[in-house]
């Protein structure tokens, strides 16, 4: 009961993250035509894309290479690793950023996001740092700071930054948005500075830099095809069927993204408890939690996607959708596939955290090929319903094989995974002997 109640304690704040996207996008399909608010979608999406490189893996890292620090009180290491992640973010980061710009300008047939890319320039920096403190903030054990402000809060200054410029001009245009968005960006993390600072001060910094780019660059080649396949259908909608495709398409993703609340919850939950789980592996008291977490995802995750499916029409109808019925489709076949997420969730952080983590990536390389070859066969016949199915099967084919990795590496069980009570022989423990250092 105390880890539902600590998952629980967490969702409202995760619900948060997600229902400022969801509000935010609903007024501003609202407020644009169809052509401006697709290609807002599509450049939403290519930032998202571009916030792992950009950090250079820190945003993801930073919670296992910080947490020992912060366990063991060495702040001047934590101090050291703090400046070079805002040293990489800032000069290399953005050096990655422009050159990921350049070729997708080259590349895009869509003259309408070409002449909005260089606000990028500026997004995706201020955006990957913001990830990053706010994962710092997870560390120092200030969960709630830190969920509100990896998302909701950046997202509640642009809305009220959007209604406020419409009321003075009657229109937001996409570089209007651009502009607040940067404006949002700097206050948010300012703000995160401002709650990291106590944490750090004194003047002595240490430094273990081969090992931390080390750890980061492995976390960026294995996360960062994660956030790419979670949003390449987006990306590929855009390239293949226009703007006006994906003001349809994409409001069917932020309401499947509502799954995120849940897995989102579970995962700041997890990733502490599975960093304990591999420092000592034959805790059975920690083994437990973990089950009783895993349990707990199945039961409500299948829960919410029952509740997702009775709301979509609703939902829908509030984003002035014009194809309520293909948004329904594209919606019911997108969460049969994440009846399957509890499992996604669990194996990719156990990988991660107690395996190797660039056993991701060679997941992501080779189902990342499977579901684009799928997409590009099946929407010449089908459009936006075959790019949905090719997702749909990608994700679950990933999720089988990362299942697989972690039974046949780390010993963990099908019944754990399935969410089943544990039944360890006494002596037994996980095997976190491949955790890569």
């Amino acid at each position: 009961m105390e880890t539902v109640k600590q998952i629980l304690a967490l969702t409202p704040f995760t619900f948060l993250n997600h229902f400022s996207r969801v509000i935010l996008t609903i007024v501003l399909a609202r407020l644009m035509g169809p052509e401006h608010y697709g290609t807002f979608a599509a450049m939403l999406v290519l930032s998202e894309v571009l916030l792992l490189p950009a950090s250079l893996g820190f945003s993801v890292s930073v919670v296992r290479l910080a947490y020992p620090m912060w366990q063991t009180e060495q702040v001047s290491m934590l101090r050291g690793l703090r400046l070079v992640f805002l040293a990489s973010i800032a000069i290399l980061g953005t050096l990655i950023v422009a050159g990921v710009l350049t070729g997708y300008a080259f590349m895009s047939p869509h003259q309408l996001a070409e002449q909005h890319l260089m606000y990028l320039l500026l997004i995706v920096p201020l955006g990957a740092l913001m990830q990053t403190q706010s994962s710092l903030l997870l560390v120092f054990e200030r969960q709630k700071h830190a969920l509100l402000s990896k998302q909701c809060l950046l997202e509640c200054l642009v809305l009220a930054f959007c209604l406020v410029v419409y009321w003075l001009e009657d229109e937001v245009l996409l570089a209007r948005i651009c502009q607040v968005m940067i404006v949002a960006l700097l206050i948010v993390v300012i703000g995160q500075h401002r709650l990291i600072a106590p944490a750090l001060a004194g003047h002595g910094k240490a430094f273990q830099m081969k090992q931390w780019y080390r750890q980061s660059l492995t976390a960026l080649a294995s996360g960062a095809g994660v956030v790419l396949v979670a949003k390449l259908d987006v990306l590929l909608v855009h390239h293949w069927l226009g703007a006006h495709a994906v003001s349809v398409f994409y409001p069917v993703i932020v309401i499947a993204g509502f799954m995120a609340i849940l897995s989102n919850a579970v995962g700041t939950f997890l990733k502490p408890v599975l960093l304990q789980a591999q420092s000592d592996p034959g805790s059975l008291a920690t083994q437990s939690t973990v089950c009783h977490a895993i349990r707990t995802f199945w039961g409500m995750n299948s829960l919410l996607i029952l509740l997702l499916s009775l709301a979509a029409h609703p939902l829908l109808t509030l984003y002035g959708e014009t194809q309520v019925e293909l948004g329904h489709e594209l919606l019911l076949i997108m969460l049969a596939g994440q009846l399957l997420l509890p499992l996604r969730v669990v194996t990719a952080n156990m990988i991660s955290l107690m395996s190797n983590p660039i056993q991701n990536l060679y997941v992501l390389l080779g189902v990342s090929g499977l579901t684009v070859w799928l997409a590009y066969v099946l929407q010449q016949e089908y459009q936006l319903l075959g790019v949905t199915i090719a997702f749909s099967v990608g994700f679950v084919v990933g999720t089988l094989i990362r299942a697989i990795i972690v039974v046949k590496t780390l010993g963990v069980s099908w019944r754990v995974l399935c969410g089943f009570p544990m039944q360890l022989p006494p002596g037994e423990q996980w095997d976190t002997s491949g955790s890569s250092s």
